[in-house]
């Protein structure tokens, strides 16, 4: 792990170090004094770390720049090989699933047959062999160095086509007008807009306004 220069920790470390306790006029004013300690400190050792990083980064960058269509290359040909065997796995599963029913119904119908027969002639009912079934891809296969595993996750969609690829564009009016039975509370409130709408004085149903109480700091 990269070490930080000492220069910028020695002052850190004695204000981490300290406990405080507020119960008298005395404390509380010492107690203001290591805050307004505290805040400069943050604010000096965060430009202290902007600073240390500077020299490296037009290199970072440049390393960042220069793998960024490599790394999205390769999430491509990942995406595109995963949709390719899942695609055919899918497509042996229904194929299998298929014939297996054919098999199957074909063995019923020799049996109901059989079984007819037997009881027009009063003869022992035959043996008849059921088929041979044959068997799903398997879930996990292993490959040098790793086994894959088809799994299923659950995952959601907005019903139609309109908001499926965004479908945080979607409000709890337009899903009301298009006939969405979306209900309102999985809508997420606009806590930017109450925010502001708060600030300016401004009152809204629903939205309970109190104060909260807090320290601002600056230099004199």
């Amino acid at each position: 792990m990269t070490s930080l220069p000492a220069t910028i920790l020695n002052s850190i470390k004695s204000l981490v170090g300290l406990s405080i306790s507020v119960t008298s006029p005395e404390t509380e004013l010492k107690a203001r004094e290591y805050l307004a300690s505290v805040r400069k400190e943050l604010k000096a050792f965060k430009a202290s770390v902007v600073e240390i990083k500077k020299p490296f980064k037009k290199e970072i960058d440049d390393i960042d720049a220069a793998s960024k269509p490599w790394i999205e290359q390769l999430q491509k040909k990942d995406e595109e090989t995963e949709r390719a065997i899942l695609a055919y796995l899918r497509k042996v599963r229904e194929e299998t699933e298929k014939a297996n029913a054919k098999a199957l119904e074909k063995f019923e119908k020799k049996v109901d047959k059989a079984a007819a027969k037997s009881i027009e002639t009063g003869a022992p009912m035959p043996l008849v062999i059921p088929p041979s079934l044959a068997s799903a891809p398997a879930k996990t296969v292993s490959i040098e160095g790793a086994k894959q595993t088809v799994v299923k996750h659950k995952k959601w969609r907005v019903s139609g086509n309109q908001f499926q690829n965004d479908p945080s564009l979607l409000n709890s009016a337009v899903a009301h007008e298009l006939g969405l039975p979306i209900p309102a509370q999985y809508f997420t409130l606009d806590t930017a807009t109450v925010g502001k709408v708060v600030r300016a004085g401004g009152t809204i149903p629903g939205i309970e306004i109190y104060e909260e109480e807090s320290l601002s700091q600056r230099a004199i």
